[in-house]
């Protein structure tokens, strides 16, 4: 009888199993992909943001950790951004869908420029090198994207 039970209690737990797996693994990132912005063409710029956000939308994207890496001319995304809605709009829908924002202290000191002065970034998003950020995350496995 207690043989009965064990059997009956496994067939019943078994597909519960597989379920919570099942449901565990839509929701687990499982891809890495950094999009690497360093020039200051705004139209490069806009482009790249809708590659990111075509990638966060597709079928692969909600198990993509996406992460934007930003130096040099590419800063001018930061700070464009508070004068430009659409710009702001494509920076607001990626963070708002779980895309992180890297920016290259260096370049924010070669530059004069203050967390403040950029677009909806605080001290949490600054690295210390962006090329230096690109590269540890590309020894880490993953992938890159230059627009």
């Amino acid at each position: 009888m207690k043989k009965l039970f064990t059997m009956l209690a496994l067939i019943i737990a078994a597909p519960l199993a597989l379920q919570a797996n099942s449901a565990m693994a839509e929701t687990e990132k499982t891809k890495q992909v950094v999009y690497h912005f360093n020039k200051a063409d705004m139209n490069t710029i806009k482009a790249g943001l809708r590659n990111a956000t075509n990638h966060v939308n597709s079928p692969s994207g909600p198990e993509t950790e996406i992460e934007v890496v930003v130096h040099g001319g590419g800063i001018a995304m930061m700070t464009g951004a508070k004068k430009d809605p659409q710009l702001a709009a494509a920076i607001d829908n990626l963070k708002a869908n779980g895309v992180e924002f890297k920016v290259c202290a260096n370049t924010l000191r070669g530059r004069d420029l203050e967390v403040s002065d950029l677009y909806y970034t605080d001290e949490s998003d600054i690295v210390a090198s962006g090329v230096a950020y690109l590269a540890d995350q590309q020894m880490k496995g993953w992938a890159y994207i230059h627009p």
